[in-house]
């Protein structure tokens, strides 16, 4: 008994191993076309920006008609049928550039390409702190550019600038790294269940594997507490007088 006890409560006190997957293969895609968007969604309505045309973006995943992908440190999603995956690592995956304000009173940085958007900050004049991702078209002022940049402030405020007021420091250039295109459907049996537990689900598994074992050790030893609590009540106290102890008449029946 003590040693099926014992070997409970190692099991209980053990680190339990939940499932993992193994690390995803990435590709790289690069962007043939004008006019390729970068969605925050796997929709159409969350178009963020235009990807600079002739880089890439680095495919993770796909969900529905849609690649999961990565371009500069953000994390969205591009059009299966847009890009063109291929074996290979560029060397210059991304363009990279910052954005210098030039408007004498600031800029304001806006949720969306439109004039009359939320406003998120207003960063300075002469500011250059301001990455740059890429192009959106938008509202205007009459006879003015329709041309927005999505970029993120030095504080990690992303939103829209608008480009009569600012421009990209760095010229926009040509890569003209090429791989041998993919032609295989990518990540076919991808599931969105096999990603990963969530804390809840591991929670969930260490108390559906615990809870049972924690109750079936109660049951193993119950009777032996129960049998000293039994003895502890039938026991009597012998009675001292002085030097020695005298029998109660009741502790021989």
């Amino acid at each position: 008994m003590k040693t099926l006890i014992v070997f409970l409560l190692m099991f209980l006190l053990s680190p339990i191993s939940l499932p993992t997957t193994a690390a995803q293969e990435t590709y790289f895609a690069k962007i043939i076309n004008a006019n390729v968007y970068f969605y925050a969604h796997a929709d159409d309505e969350s178009a963020l920006f235009k990807i600079p045309q002739s880089y890439f973006v680095e495919l993770y995943d796909r969900e529905k008609t849609f690649y999961k992908a990565r371009y500069l440190d953000l994390e969205g999603y591009v059009k299966i049928g847009q890009v063109s995956p291929m074996e290979g690592r560029p060397v210059t995956p991304y363009f990279r550039s910052n954005i210098n304000v030039f408007a004498l009173k600031g800029l304001a940085l806006n949720e969306s390409p439109n004039l009359e958007s939320k406003e998120i900050t207003a960063l300075p004049y002469d500011s250059k702190d301001t990455i740059f991702y890429g192009e959106m078209e938008g509202n205007n002022i009459p006879n003015k550019s329709t041309k927005w940049y999505y970029c993120k402030t030095s504080s990690n405020q992303q939103g829209y600038l608008y480009s009569v007021f600012c421009d990209v420091i760095e010229p926009l250039t040509v890569n003209n790294e090429n791989f041998t295109p993919i032609t295989k459907d990518l990540f076919v049996n991808s599931n969105p269940a096999s990603s990963g537990l969530s804390t809840t689900a591991k929670t969930f598994i260490i108390l559906g594997v615990s809870l049972p074992c924690a109750f079936l050790i109660y049951l193993l030893i119950k009777p032996s507490l129960s049998g000293q609590t039994h003895k502890i009540k039938n026991k009597r106290p012998r009675r001292r007088h002085g030097d020695y102890f005298e029998f109660d008449e009741k502790d021989l029946s």
